[in-house]
């Protein structure tokens, strides 16, 4: 389905304030994890459904190795009380500047404030990989929290644009995701 897209693009640079959620470092455990095409497929499904994230549906095998393959990803779980909740990727570039490439957590933890804390961590995460400068971007399709929780954080909008962007349905997202599956199964039967 066509839809009307704005998306809005927001930055943190090394001056700028950045005002981490109350009691994210006590309340959540976030650990790295190796980049697993499966496994970053299964958080970004997860996480990314309900919002109609779709970009990665259609990449193939290959497209996923190839993304992984140039050091510059790294992936982390977040844990609350033990339970994996959420996750980000932080993708750095030559400049030092980090995308928070994905992030969020699974919807049955939604409303419960660890968006907040989740992204704090991930400010910590770039940060402690040296990050000049971090953003990230948001668009229409999101969370309605999404936005207010990066500007609650500090971050500064830097750009946005509007746009109209071909939408799967729930049943093309089905499509996307088994399909997914299948091509991993082939490609691991292959290796057999």
């Amino acid at each position: 389905m066509r839809t009307k897209v704005r998306t809005t693009y927001l930055e943190l640079g090394p001056k700028d304030e950045f005002l981490p959620k109350k009691g994210y470092r006590e309340r959540l455990v976030v650990k790295e994890v190796e980049n697993d095409i499966y496994l970053n497929f299964v958080f970004f499904a997860g996480v990314g459904l309900p919002w109609r994230w779709y970009s990665r549906l259609r990449w193939t095998i290959e497209e996923w190795e190839e993304y992984f393959s140039s050091g510059r990803v790294k992936t982390f779980l977040c844990f609350d009380s033990a339970r994996l909740t959420g996750y980000y990727e932080l993708e750095f570039d030559e400049n030092n500047d980090t995308e928070i490439k994905f992030l969020g957590v699974f919807p049955r933890y939604l409303g419960k404030g660890l968006g907040g804390m989740l992204l704090s961590h991930a400010v910590d995460s770039a940060r402690n990989c040296k990050a000049e400068r971090i953003w990230l971007h948001t668009c229409t399709n999101d969370s309605d929290a999404a936005l207010g929780n990066y500007i609650a954080r500090g971050f500064r909008i830097f750009r946005e644009e509007e746009g109209y962007e071909d939408v799967p349905g729930k049943d093309d997202l089905t499509e996307l995701v088994s399909g997914f599956f299948n091509r991993y199964i082939e490609r691991f039967n292959d290796t057999d």
